[in-house]
């Protein structure tokens, strides 16, 4: 009999609990798929946000529909979560954004405030952190105005570039808002972001090259054709094609296609002092071969030790930039706090400086696991005596 009763109470909860979590309906709801954040007038943000336009089920197909499927609303304010609130009165609607896609933040916003820009988003509980965060060159709100080139909307656009950019040409990094609370919130203090500029000569958006963070504010550019040995650095690079200039000819470049990679970084304190090891191993196939013939190992050989000489001088030029701009992107500071906490805790104050002329000894080892062709000589070279 008890049985009973206890299995009738958990159904009646169960028939109470079915249904919404709240009383608005989808027809309430404004869905937001991507925000761009600018500056406005004087003190002022500018915020615009690009919401899903339902379509008519009764309307033309939708590849046969000229019309845009979303719309995109531009408010100014003192504050993000105010600029945000205030869209109903131009929508209509709630804003809603757990369907959200994309972060765009201005290159002026992000040099001047760019932590409490991000306050408002680490609060939200809607936004989640996995949403990826990119820099524009100029204003933000320029990079979701227009038509899509594949996608549906701007937005996912600029989404499917960024994981491309990052993960298949090595030219980008993909950041979410997850890890820039991490890297801005460690004691390194820094965070590498993806940037979105407009290519006028093609007249088309890129996502390339990396953008710097130190504690609350935008402070560097890492350029694209520097990009890939940044990532290769700090670990992030999964695949893609280098170019290693030939020997006496400028003109001429061959170029290798990385498989795999692993960065190995160990730090050290001795004294007031700190240094660091980087062991960079890079598994890659020949590409294109303009002025290399390889007959045998000891060809292949010399070949890796040239392209791995020309990797370590890229990458001590970035590490160059990063110490000149004394950001820490490579968390350095934070591996030396967790595995000396006492004595980090006196180097912390002056580790910008300590950084800034620390130290780094760089080691690069390429592997030629594959030369995709059985002649040993450049194919334009085939049949030269």
């Amino acid at each position: 009999m008890k049985a009973r009763v206890c299995l009738m109470l958990w159904i009646g909860a169960a028939l109470i609990l079915t249904g919404c979590w709240s009383q608005m309906e989808l027809t309430e709801r404004a869905f937001v798929l991507a925000l761009a954040i600018d500056k406005g007038d004087k003190e002022k943000l500018e915020v615009t946000a690009q919401i899903y336009k339902p379509m008519s089920q009764f309307g033309p197909p939708s590849g046969q529909s000229q019309e845009l499927s979303f719309i995109n609303v531009t408010l100014q304010g003192m504050s993000v979560s105010n600029i945000i609130r205030n869209t109903k009165t131009v929508s209509g609607r709630h804003s809603q954004f757990s369907h959200i896609q994309i972060l765009l933040v201005s290159d002026e916003v992000a040099r001047e405030r760019l932590g409490d820009i991000l306050d408002f988003f680490f609060r939200d509980p809607e936004i989640r952190l996995g949403t990826p965060v990119v820099i524009t060159r100029g204003k933000a709100r320029n990079y979701l105005v227009g038509r899509s080139m594949i996608e549906s909307t701007l937005g996912s656009q600029l989404f499917k570039q960024i994981n491309f950019s990052a993960y298949l040409a090595g030219r980008s990094v993909n950041t979410n808002l997850r890890d820039l609370a991490f890297g801005l919130k460690s004691e390194s203090e820094g965070a590498m972001l993806p940037v979105i500029t407009n290519d006028r000569q093609y007249r088309q958006d890129v996502v390339q090259g990396i953008a710097l963070a130190r504690r609350d504010r935008l402070i560097g550019y890492i350029r694209p054709v520097k990009a890939p040995y940044l990532l290769l650095l700090a670990g992030k690079y999964k695949y893609g094609v280098l170019e290693i200039p030939c020997e006496g000819e400028e003109s001429l470049t061959e170029t290798v296609e990385v498989l795999h990679s692993a960065a190995r970084m160990t730090p050290a304190i001795k004294g007031r002092s700190a240094s660091a090891r980087i062991e960079v191993e890079i598994d890659a196939s020949i590409g294109e071969l303009a002025c290399t013939t390889i007959r045998d190992m000891a060809d292949e050989t010399k070949f890796a030790d040239r392209i791995g000489q020309y990797f370590k001088e890229q990458m001590e030029s970035v590490l160059d930039t990063l110490r000149k701009r004394k950001a820490d992107v490579l968390g350095i500071g934070h591996k030396l706090y967790l595995r000396h906490p006492a004595q980090w805790k006196n180097m912390k104050p002056d580790w910008p400086e300590l950084y800034a002329r620390m130290p780094i000894d760089l080691d690069v080892r390429v592997y030629i696991r594959n030369s995709k062709m059985m002649n040993s000589t450049p194919y334009s070279r085939i049949g030269d005596n």
